[in-house]
């Protein structure tokens, strides 16, 4: 019989071999939590792999396929993965010491279906750091559709992956998985996962580094355009799930974080999108303005309106 696994921690990497390394050592290094580590190389060139192949655990599942994307690469390795809890972090950042075992302490004695820790935003120096997030309902536990409306009111929606501690039957029970794209897919997991409505935990224990990497894909002018249309997904997405019978003690909420996706689009489209026609055409297609408009809460939410309506109509 397969011993029991407490945590499937997930990585999916795509040329890392400058920091995977570190971060793995550091997760095998974790002795007092039963683990597995799932690394999904997605298609790496620069000897990402040839790293991983030379750390000897049975703890470690190498996997590797043609790039295909991270949130496919993430799907890879849910597929598969065993463990009690899920933890997805990046191959680039950095975390506390027992890590695991300290989330997974907390998550157990806590019950819930989703446990939201917190972090920090730093420079590559670690000269510089802030917290991810400051309004959470720490210590409390609210039902999904209750974390979306604290979330949507406070104006802050902690969507990061690493900060997730996920169960992995909640997973299971509403056949949760990523969508297909290229970039902002974790805040339509994010969505999903609260509007199923399990339990949601928060709590201000601040054990991940999120390293800003001013050199990474998002940063990228050719990647503009792809974070435009994703945005655009992302949003029709959003709205689509607004307007689901069981999610209509919600539905304002999820127009309105609807109407602040759009922000962060318009805020793209504005300044960085090369085919701004293509881009347009992906909106006005996908998108009904009528939706966004019942996600107006303020008169800042009209004046928005007003100019994302002159830009894309």
């Amino acid at each position: 019989m397969k011993n029991k696994i407490d945590v499937s921690v997930i990585i999916p990497t795509y040329n890392a071999v400058e920091t995977i390394g570190n971060l793995v050592n550091k997760i095998l290094s974790e002795t007092h939590v039963a683990i597995e580590l799932i690394i999904v190389d997605d298609g790496s060139t620069d000897g990402t792999a040839n790293v991983l192949r030379q750390i000897h655990d049975d703890r470690l599942i190498l996997i590797e396929q043609a790039n295909q994307g991270v949130y496919a690469a993430r799907n890879t390795a849910l597929a598969l993965h065993q463990g009690e809890w899920v933890i997805l972090l990046d191959a680039d950042d950095d975390i506390a010491d027992w890590f695991i075992e300290k989330r997974w302490q907390a998550a157990s004695a806590l019950q819930a279906d989703v446990m939201i820790f917190n972090g920090w935003h730093s420079d590559a120096d670690h000269h510089h750091r802030r917290a991810v997030h400051r309004k959470q309902p720490y210590e409390a536990t609210l039902s999904g559709h209750e974390w979306i409306r604290h979330c949507v009111t406070r104006g802050e929606w902690p969507h990061y992956l690493w900060l997730q501690m996920v169960r992995s039957s909640y997973i299971r029970q509403y056949s949760l998985c990523f969508q297909p794209g290229r970039s902002h897919k974790d805040i339509l997991w994010t969505v999903n996962l609260a509007a199923n409505n399990g339990r949601f935990c928060a709590l201000d224990v601040k054990d991940y580094i999120y390293i800003s990497n001013k050199t990474s894909i998002t940063h990228r002018p050719d990647f503009y355009d792809i974070r435009a249309i994703s945005y655009v997904e992302v949003i029709a997405e959003i709205t689509q799930l607004a307007e689901q019978e069981q999610n209509k003690k919600i539905k304002l909420f999820l127009y309105r974080h609807a109407l602040v996706e759009a922000r962060h689009f318009l805020g793209l489209y504005r300044k960085k999108v090369m085919d701004n026609s293509s881009v347009k055409t992906s909106f006005n297609k996908n998108i009904s303005f009528v939706s966004l408009f019942k996600g107006i809460s303020s008169l800042s939410d009209i004046f928005f309106f007003i100019k994302l309506m002159r830009n894309i109509l």
